[in-house]
């Protein structure tokens, strides 16, 4: 029989960070999946804040991984000015993003990078507002889209899909608000639409289909991905297929929850399915199967074509008494 035991994960590495922090002044708390203070039974996160001659340090561990989540700087022991360096990190251990903040506002350059270690964003902040150029890529390394901003919030805009075409491109003028003409394209490299703003109001549109041809029709479509017969059918498709893995028992606890992020293509099909959040290897694996065999979605809708969607999926596993 094996236990999935977090209270025992969390003993030992609360041991293990005692050993170089025992003068530390310290407050301790735990956080569950969503990140909110729960019972040590049910956390996911370890939380410890340090007071210091400048203010409170936050560091956040994953429990199970015994990894560094988070470690901030902020002013007050309530935790809600943030001030100064904050970094973040990914379950594997990558750093997720990194930069500073001065009274709650971020300022100067925010680096941030997919799990696989590529790149995953690169902005120049002033007073939380991004100034100058702003760049992000995909996970495979395409340039997914740059950005060129003013202070007052003017600029301009092109992405791209992950396969190197156009995906759009456009002007904002003061307050971020979207002025002329803004061009989106097929992933087929196809104009989709052509649409007409002023300071965000849209005055007139054309259409196009995949081969280029102009449609009467310009009836708003847009919508999220969604599975065949919607979110019940999801809910249903993952309670016939999960199942609790034979030899385990958890113990102090109900449920288990991992979390699982993925995309649903163009196509409508699954991609980068990972596991943003843990509970123990065998439970992972079997979250992450379930969605990766998930039948074809219908796909997201964006401006009269088709583009990825990514979805956060929470998986419960609940605990019942073995039959064998």
């Amino acid at each position: 029989m094996k236990t999935c035991i977090t209270n025992k994960n969390l003993f030992v590495f609360l041991l293990l960070l005692g050993l170089t922090q025992t003068n530390a002044q310290k407050m301790e708390k735990f956080l569950d999946y969503k990140g909110i203070q729960c019972k040590p039974n049910a956390a996911r996160f370890y939380s410890q804040t340090i007071k210091t001659d400048s203010g409170y340090i936050e560091k956040n561990y994953y429990i199970r991984e015994r990894k560094l989540h988070m470690v901030g700087n902020y002013e007050d022991s309530l935790l809600k000015i943030k001030n100064g360096e904050f970094r973040y990190y990914h379950l594997n251990g990558i750093p997720e993003s990194f930069g500073k903040y001065v009274h709650n506002k971020k300022e100067g350059l925010w680096l941030s990078y997919h799990p696989n270690e590529m790149m995953s964003d690169s902005t120049v902040f002033l007073h939380d507002k991004k100034i100058g150029l702003s760049l992000s890529w995909y996970p495979n390394g395409y340039k997914r889209d740059s950005t060129y901003s003013n202070i007052n919030g003017s600029g301009v805009e092109i992405s791209w899909f992950d396969t190197g075409s156009p995906s759009s491109a456009g002007r904002y003028s003061e307050g971020n608000k979207q002025d002329g003409t803004w061009k989106y394209f097929h992933k087929n490299g196809k104009i989709s639409s052509i649409e007409i703003y002023q300071q965000s109001k849209l005055l007139n549109k054309q259409y196009f289909d995949e081969n280029g041809a102009l449609q009467n029709d310009t009836t708003n479509h847009d919508r999220i991905a969604e599975f065949p017969g919607g979110l019940e059918a999801w809910t249903k498709y993952l309670s016939d297929n999960l199942y609790f893995p034979k030899g385990y028992k958890i113990t102090h606890a109900d449920m288990a929850s991992v979390v699982v992020q993925f995309i649903i293509s163009e196509t409508g099909t699954i991609e980068n399915v990972f596991t943003s959040t843990s509970f123990e290897k065998t439970f992972d694996s079997i979250a992450e199967s379930v969605i990766k065999e998930s039948p074809q979605w219908s796909p997201a809708i964006d401006h009269n074509r088709k583009v990825k969607c990514r979805f956060t999926q929470v998986v419960n596993f609940k605990n019942y008494k073995e039959l064998y």
